[in-house]
């Protein structure tokens, strides 16, 4: 019952906190202080003055807001996104501001607004306190920092208010915004807001547009060295070139008489309008490299920070260059079981991107619907990378099950920091080349010595 009442007062703190930092400028916030210092003060009139200092804040207040009401203004704004963002990547975005009145604009400030849904009560009470060692036990037990910082993670980034310059009559400008994304998946833009502050510079008049638009925030990535595991050319029945159009297509090699049984849509239409007679396509099976890059959604008691830094690790390897002829499987469970192809004329590294952007921890599903995944698709597979954020029995059994079957792999497991001590390698005690941890916030440095272990 506290807690949610805690919740409540934390919503309304913060909407009105936002309202009056929005209308009242810093010169105002000092101006709208004194008021409330004159008037307390200034209650008792025959021992004091002060009530003469309110009365002449009262005024200027006033008339600012008497000013303010007469902002008129006709204004188009259009925004212009980029394709993608990237996890704490400054991007610049232009957003055009065309004046529609028959006078100059001046003065003017563009304020972008993004989406923002408030936490709700299972995310505040079952996140993690955010730097909680530095946190004074008030902090800890009322909760409002990591309130807060919940909200900023939904927001997904901040924007600050831009200058705009004067825009003639009928007529625009193009302005640049900068905004460094916090977190991956969609940014949602909700308005745009054009402030002008009264000559007093006290109080903002608003005009306010809804510009709904939408931003695809990609994972952060780190650099990584040319993995190339020791895996063999696998069969691949019916092979890939054609499967982005054909579900069972093989590769094209030449043309043949028909044979009675051979299926229309391989008949090749031009050589048959040539010869008169059908003519059909032959084709060969393939053998390639594919690798699987597994990727652990499955959460349990670890906390967010060590999922998203496997998630950033999965777009590091799909990002790695390796062999043009290679395809690249990701691999990973949610609410069902995934599989995403790259290469060869399929999918491209940005696809994988796209996906992993969105991808969400799963906390209701067993470990086993992904080994299930995995070992359906294990005969395929020349090798596999598995990015995990546990290294318990079930995972462990897992990657015996695999080495078992003699798939070529390299495991990296993502702890927290101080995690790495007397780690048992378990089954990869005689590959420890194979077995790569990485501390959350050492990511690109472990990464790295990818290269000095023999990987390549």
């Amino acid at each position: 019952m506290v807690r949610r009442f805690l919740l409540r007062s934390f919503q309304a703190a913060y909407r009105f906190s936002q309202r009056l930092k929005r209308r009242y400028t810093p010169a105002g916030l000092l101006v709208l202080g004194g008021l409330v210092a004159a008037g307390v003060f200034g209650i008792d009139t025959q021992r004091t003055l002060a009530f003469q200092i309110f009365a002449l804040l009262l005024s200027v207040l006033g008339l600012s807001i008497a000013m303010m009401l007469t902002f008129r203004s006709r204004l188009r704004i259009h925004r212009l996104l980029p394709e993608y963002g990237t996890v704490d990547q400054p991007l610049t975005y232009r957003v055009i501001v065309e004046n529609l009145d028959n006078h100059a604009q001046a003065s003017l400030s563009l304020i972008e607004e993004l989406e923002t849904r408030m936490p709700r009560y299972d995310e505040f009470i079952h996140s993690p306190e955010p730097s909680s060692e530095r946190r004074n036990w008030f902090d800890r037990y009322v909760g409002y920092p990591r309130w807060l910082a919940l909200l900023q993670r939904n927001r997904g980034g901040t924007i600050r208010p831009t200058e705009l310059d004067v825009i003639p009559p009928r007529d625009s400008i193009k302005t640049q915004v900068e905004l460094t994304p916090a977190r991956r998946g969609y940014l949602q833009f909700a308005r745009s807001i054009i402030a002008r502050p009264d000559p007093f510079g006290l109080i903002n008049a608003f005009h306010t547009t809804e510009n709904p638009q939408s931003l695809l925030v990609l994972p952060k990535r780190y650099p990584t060295p040319p993995i190339h595991l020791p895996g063999k050319r696998t069969y691949q029945h019916g092979g890939v070139s054609l499967a982005a159009s054909v579900a069972d297509s093989q590769e094209f090699t030449s043309v043949r008489d028909y044979r009675p049984g051979d299926p229309l849509r391989r008949i090749h239409w031009r050589s048959y309008a040539k010869q008169g007679e059908p003519i059909v396509k032959e084709y060969q099976d393939e053998f390639f490299i594919r690798y699987g890059l597994v990727l652990d959604t499955f959460l349990q008691d670890a906390p967010d920070e060590i999922f998203e830094e496997a998630v950033s690790v999965a777009a590091s390897f799909a990002c790695s260059s390796r062999d043009q002829d290679s395809l690249l499987d990701l691999l990973f469970a949610g609410p069902d079981a995934y599989i995403f192809t790259a290469g060869r004329g399929l999918a491209n590294t940005d696809n994988i991107l796209e996906v992993l952007a969105c991808v969400e921890a799963s906390r209701d599903k067993p470990f086993s619907t992904l080994q299930d995944l995995v070992f359906r698709r294990a005969s395929q597979m020349s090798a596999f990378i598995c990015v995990l954020i546990n290294w318990d029995l079930e995972r462990q059994e897992f990657i015996r099950q695999l080495t078992l079957a003699n798939s070529p792999l390299l495991v990296v497991l993502i702890v927290q920091p101080g995690d790495t001590q007397a780690l048992d390698p378990g089954p990869l005690r005689s590959a420890l080349d194979r077995f790569c941890v990485l501390e959350a916030g050492k990511i690109e440095q472990g990464l790295l010595r990818l290269d000095t272990i023999g990987i390549q």
